[in-house]
């Protein structure tokens, strides 16, 4: 029996280990404990699309209360406060939205475009921040919002969920506990049918950086967490294959490399045949593995000096991974800590997956950080004034992908 929820309905991320030894599992369970976090406190969210119902139905199956619901379109609000949260109040004004003393978190689930101005204007009001992932198409703008939460002393958090999938969850918890000491290197495959998914999609379908930026995202925010501190360099490049149903390119190949470190991201987005996601994540004293479907599977593999131990894993990435992020920043408000998904730690992993998309349309090596915007222009600053922003999310059928 898990310790990790109390809620009948909800599976938990880690079901069983086991070990070659006692001490093993019991090293490995340690390093699992998830965070506790305050169910008292507030959350309103903005911007009620195909995202948003996740996010939703994971807060409610985990005891998270959502008192508020924003969105311009009001009926898209109403519709997930009646199948979610019947008490939640419904907003179809910023402003007034922001003005619900109930609200201690806001959760912003709008489109990148837009979601920065909602992110300063929602701090501005001294309200707490979990922006939806990818924070920002601009790095300088990232840095700039990590430090107005500083100055008006609230939390900003990035959802980050990919880090809580219980696949990545249970492999970045076993390397902070230092069951495998330094990483050294990590390696990642993903195989499988992204092009018939967003075949009807036609922004999806001719996004050039579809699979390195708008899916690949994840996996540089993993292996930013996983790389040495001190200079990076990415390489990169991407094409097409015959079959695909797409015009963007669908295959993508990413080395990442530092002092004493290697990563590498394979991805193959138009396979008909055998889907499949592993990784092997290498360090000093011992090294983690997986395999399983694009969205994680069922095992992940520990094995050291003391020996080996398999954990039995949720392969829901979602309803953990939208769990995950929002406990991250309501223990942090409890603590008075920085979160775990702080904006810091979510730019590093852009300033990879930005240098990738450089380096594939360049064919150069691009060291992380040079890039500082997913276009590789300078990006328009955000206007808190504009119509968009006091209306919520002008995209009304924002990310009706997987991502």
């Amino acid at each position: 029996m898990s310790k990790f929820y109390h809620l009948d309905d909800v599976p938990v991320p880690y079901r069983a280990v086991s070990a070659s030894s006692i001490a093993m599992e019991h090293a490995v369970w340690d390093s699992l404990e998830p965070l506790p976090f305050d169910g008292d406190l507030g959350v309103g969210l903005i911007g009620c699309g195909w995202v948003a119902g996740l996010q939703l139905d994971a807060y409610r199956r985990a005891g998270i209360r959502v008192g508020a619901l924003c969105d311009r379109h009001r009926e898209r609000a109403e519709r997930y406060r009646d199948l979610y949260y019947p008490q939640a109040k419904v907003f179809d004004d910023i402003d007034e939205f922001l003005a619900e003393s109930d609200v201690a978190v806001v959760d912003i689930a709008t489109h990148v475009d837009v979601r920065p101005s909602l992110v300063e204007k929602a701090l501005r009001a001294g309200k707490h921040v979990l922006s939806q992932k990818p924070f920002v198409e601009d790095l300088d703008v990232g840095s700039r919002l990590a430090a107005l939460a500083n100055e008006v002393g609230r939390v900003l958090a990035v959802n980050q969920n990919g880090r809580w999938a219980p696949h990545f969850g249970a492999m970045l918890a076993l390397v902070r506990s230092g069951l495998i000491g330094s990483v050294t290197s990590a390696d990642f495959l993903v195989a499988w049918p992204q092009d018939l998914v967003v075949e009807a999609m036609p922004a999806f379908a001719t996004m050039q950086d579809l699979i390195l930026y708008d899916f690949g995202s994840h996996w540089f925010d993993v292996v930013g967490l996983l790389a040495p501190q001190g200079e990076l360099s990415v390489w990169a490049t991407t094409g097409r294959r015959a079959g695909q149903v797409i015009p963007a390119p669908t295959q993508a190949n990413a080395v990442i490399s530092g002092d004493d470190f290697m990563a590498s991201l394979t991805f193959r987005a138009a396979e008909r045949f055998e889907e499949v996601s592993r990784y092997r994540v290498v360090g000093t004293d011992g090294v983690v593995t997986h395999t399983g479907k694009h969205l994680g599977g069922d095992t992940v593999v520990v094995s050291t000096r003391s020996g080996q131990a398999c954990i039995d894993i949720s392969n829901n990435w979602f309803r953990h991974g939208m769990t995950g992020s929002m406990r991250s920043i309501l223990n942090a408000i409890t603590n008075g800590t920085q979160p775990s998904n702080s904006p810091e730690s979510a730019l590093r992993g852009l300033s990879l997956c930005f240098a990738a998309t450089g380096s594939a349309e360049t064919a150069n090596v691009q060291r992380a950080g040079s890039r500082r915007t997913r276009s590789g222009t300078e990006a328009a600053v955000p206007d808190l004034a504009g119509e968009s922003v006091a209306h919520g999310t002008p995209h009304d059928d924002w990310r009706s992908t997987r991502f």
